[in-house]
């Protein structure tokens, strides 16, 4: 499914939308996936979202904004999402959401040995998303 503004509004409840001030850290390094959720969230109320492109760049971002949640992308250079997560849960202990299009038997081990809150399978849709974010705390 396309995923665009006609895409968010035939899948999101924004009748109730409320100002939610949860910081969420969004780690992708593929932009354009980092701006659509970034879109979403901020269609659900979020307003307190920050990106960062790598898992270097995501635990330096944790350290300074210290998010209540983090959606996190697995398949990252250098660092790759699974490791970041590991780090992120020492230096700022916050949930997390594995987002990827990998779904390899090892990938969804390597998940299971760290404290994520849940997995979304890339790609997934507005409400996927948003059904994701509310059930982690």
């Amino acid at each position: 499914m396309p995923f665009n503004d006609q895409t968010l509004e035939n899948n999101l409840n924004l009748d109730n939308k409320k100002t939610r001030h949860r910081t969420i850290l969004v780690v992708d390094d593929n932009a354009t996936v980092a701006g659509l959720i970034v879109l979403t969230l901020g269609r659900l109320g979020y307003v307190n979202v920050e990106t960062a492109s790598d898992g270097k760049e995501a635990l330096e971002m944790a350290e300074r904004i210290r998010p209540d949640l983090v959606i996190l992308d697995i398949d990252m250079p250098e660092m790759d999402g699974i490791e970041t997560a590991r780090h992120l849960v020492v230096l700022n202990p916050c949930s997390i959401i594995f987002s990827t299009g990998s779904c390899d038997a090892n990938t969804e081990r390597r998940t299971r040995e760290t404290p994520a809150s849940s997995y979304l399978a890339k790609p997934f849709s507005p409400a996927q998303l948003e059904a994701a974010v509310e059930l982690a705390h």
